[in-house]
């Protein structure tokens, strides 16, 4: 049966938008490491699931749009933003992962389901510098709240997926600095933890994305 790159259009209203997301997520990321694409590229990084499924699920969370309607300035904002707030990294150079696996999955989404957009957004893939996307990535001026949050943790030598010493650390945070208390921190953070259910305000989110792109889309 072939698989239906649309099927993520007009989720809004639905109740088991995470659960039609995951799955979304699980199956593409399969036909991906399945195709020669995919294959070329897990010979050199056997992990690259984990920078495609973020790019389809930030990119339906926080651009509002999904992989048909994704154009250069939504790519450009993850990369850029999104990733460098959301994703934590246990080495700078894990970085350096991203462009080629990014680059090898739209290069299978233009040659097996021939996406009109793709030839637009390799074009700024490539353009991308890696040391310049490894600079956003470690950039503690772009990271949001629980990553530098995270990164914190990490430096002090703590594990915050350990569910001890992620207590352990937000007592000593919270016991020795005049801040807000942050017990109620989500944790962990991209690091491959569990999966999480999105904010209650990521549909309003959705739903104002989608309609500033339209605005835009007809200004031009």
């Amino acid at each position: 049966m072939t698989f239906d790159l649309n099927r993520l259009d007009n989720l809004d209203d639905l109740d088991d938008v995470e659960d039609v997301l995951y799955q979304y997520q699980d199956e593409l990321l399969k036909l991906f490491a399945d195709s020669p694409e995919g294959q070329a590229r897990a010979q050199a990084d056997p992990g690259m699931g984990f920078w495609v499924a973020h790019l389809i699920e930030y990119g339906y969370r926080f651009t509002g749009n999904t992989l048909p309607q994704m154009r250069e300035h939504d790519v450009e904002e993850l990369l850029s933003e999104v990733f460098p707030r959301k994703i934590s990294l246990a080495a700078p150079e894990d970085a350096d992962d991203a462009l080629p696996t990014l680059i090898a999955f739209w290069e299978y989404l233009k040659r097996e389901h021939r996406l009109m957009n793709a030839d637009e957004i390799l074009s700024y893939l490539r353009s991308v510098k890696p040391e310049a996307f490894r600079q956003w990535m470690n950039d503690p001026a772009r990271f949001g709240m629980a990553k530098s949050f995270m990164t914190m943790a990490q430096g002090a030598g703590f594990d915050l997926t350990d569910e001890k010493d992620s207590a352990a650390f937000v007592n000593l945070y919270n016991a020795s600095l005049s801040l807000p208390d942050i017990s109620d921190l989500s944790l962990p953070l991209e690091l491959g933890g569990p999966r999480k259910k999105s904010d209650p305000k990521a549909k309003y989110r959705r739903k104002m994305a989608k309609a500033s792109r339209k605005r835009n889309r007809q200004r031009k």
